[in-house]
């Protein structure tokens, strides 16, 4: 079996997991439910996957590996437009599921494991930009991370209940945010008046 074989059914497998898991949530999401979106038999899935946890990391990851790379290739605007046209109903089990097994030990080190691989992009990324001029240098890259991954978020939130936003004006507000703040000249001293002078008194 070719490598190229391999990796199609690797997609192929994802691909019907994402749409299970989209449908029925990650608890209803049953090994059953799985075979029949994926079209193939649990033997077959878990020889790629070790369990259902492995798999529902495996395509949050694939999803963070994505975003990131729109980051680094095309900008922060266009990873939260690309978010927009994300499946409202995938990433309301994806946030919910991530909520619900932050303290579940065996997750979280998956989900970090993973994650790990991407951080080194992300740093390089946004340290470029700042030494570019093109991001504010007043704050370190780490919280302009932290305060764009929360807006980012909380898109997220938005898409996934249907709820009104207006992507450009994020943008917009967004740009204002972390664009390079404007020097300001020193402010000029006022003139030093010349002492006036006093006729002597005859």
């Amino acid at each position: 079996m070719t490598q190229e074989h391999l990796d199609a059914r690797r997609a192929e497998i994802l691909d019907g997991a994402r749409r299970a898991f989209a449908e029925h949530g990650y608890e209803g999401a049953t090994v059953v439910r799985l075979e029949e979106a994926i079209g193939l038999s649990r033997g077959a899935i878990f020889h790629y996957f070790e369990n259902k946890t492995d798999l529902f990391v495996e395509l949050a990851m694939e999803m963070n590996t994505r975003f990131v790379d729109l980051v680094v290739e095309s900008g922060l605007n266009e990873a939260f437009r690309a978010l927009t046209a994300e499946s409202p109903e995938w990433l309301a089990v994806l946030i919910e599921t991530e909520s619900r097994m932050r303290h579940d030990e065996e997750f979280v080190r998956r989900f970090e494991a993973k994650a790990a691989d991407a951080a080194p992009r992300v740093r390089a990324w946004f340290e470029q930009q700042q030494a570019e001029g093109k991001l504010r240098d007043d704050v370190s890259w780490v919280e302009i991370g932290r305060f764009t991954t929360s807006l980012l978020n909380g898109l997220a939130l938005r898409v996934a209940g249907g709820d009104p936003f207006d992507i450009e004006a994020m943008l917009r507000l967004l740009d204002d945010a972390i664009a390079p703040r404007r020097r300001r000249a020193p402010a000029k001293a006022p003139p030093v008046a010349a002492p006036r002078r006093t006729r002597a008194s005859s």
